[in-house]
Parts: C-alpha cells; sequence; structure tokens
C-alpha cells in the first residue's frame, strides 16, 4: 500500500512536472496550456460517449438477465479514466485516453484482475470448479409425522 501512495503521489506528479517542462520548452507555456484544456476536453466527450454506450450494454444485458460482470468493470475502467482525463497532465491524459480503447480496457480489466486473484490465492482457479466443504446431519421426518 506504502508504494501504491508513494507512485501516486511522488512519482506520478515528477513524471506530470517533467513532462510539462519539455513541452512547455518545445511548444511554448501557452501552447502547452491550451493543449491540457484541449485533452481534457476531448478527453471528456469521448468518455461520455462510451458512459453512455457502457449504460446501455449494461441495461440490455440486465434486461436479458445476463451477468453484466465484465460491462461493470468496463465502467469502472471509463469513470477512472475520465479522472486521470479531467487531471492535468500528459501522462494521466495518455493512461486515461488509454483506458478509452476497448482493446487497452480488457488489458488493464485482466491485470487488475490477475493481480487481485493472485493476491488472494485464487489463481488458475476454474470457476466451474467450485465445492463448498461442510457437515451435514440426516434428520428423518418421517418418525416425526406419524405421532
Amino acid at each position: 500500500m506504502f508504494i501504491l501512495l508513494l507512485i501516486v503521489f511522488v512519482v506520478i506528479p515528477v513524471i506530470e512536472i517533467s513532462l510539462f517542462i519539455e513541452i512547455g520548452s518545445f511548444i511554448g507555456s501557452f501552447n502547452t496550456i491550451l493543449l491540457i484544456f484541449t485533452t481534457a476536453l476531448i478527453g471528456v466527450y469521448f468518455v461520455r460517449q462510451q458512459g453512455i454506450s457502457t449504460y446501455y450494454k449494461l441495461y440490455n444485458q440486465l434486461q436479458n438477465q445476463e451477468t453484466p460482470i465484465q460491462t461493470m468493470f468496463e465502467g469502472l475502467v471509463i469513470l477512472i479514466s475520465g479522472i486521470l482525463l479531467i487531471t492535468p497532465g500528459f501522462f494521466t491524459d495518455a493512461l486515461g485516453f488509454l483506458g478509452l480503447i476497448p482493446l487497452t480496457r480488457v488489458i488493464f480489466i485482466k491485470i487488475v484482475a490477475n493481480s487481485v486473484l493472485s493476491r488472494y490465492g485464487m489463481k488458475n482457479q476454474n470457476p466451474d470448479d467450485v465445492s463448498i466443504e461442510g457437515d451435514f446431519e440426516e434428520i428423518n421426518d418421517d418418525e416425526d409425522r406419524i405421532k
């Protein structure tokens, strides 16, 4: 958990600041700020489109009594992508736009799912091979009904 917080609050801002400096020295500070706002607006537009599409897909799956687990995770990745796109910075924008591409979205979901499953010792488990262990006691109700 400490490493994750270190990455979020130290490493990513350092990457963003260095990218601001490099891009700002190349295209100028005004154009850099304009580019940040432009990517945010474009990102919000795409997040809105993807979010509405995912909502309708989720709605249809629920109407057909299907389990929309994959669609719900796609919606979560779209939400996180929207947050990353609104956050000022080129690195976070790149991650946000990658989350809006369906192929990379599925890759992100698989990476997170594999890390969570391996953390809790459930990696390579067949979902059809589910067994529940327990004890049981047989109760004979026929004798009680006769009395």
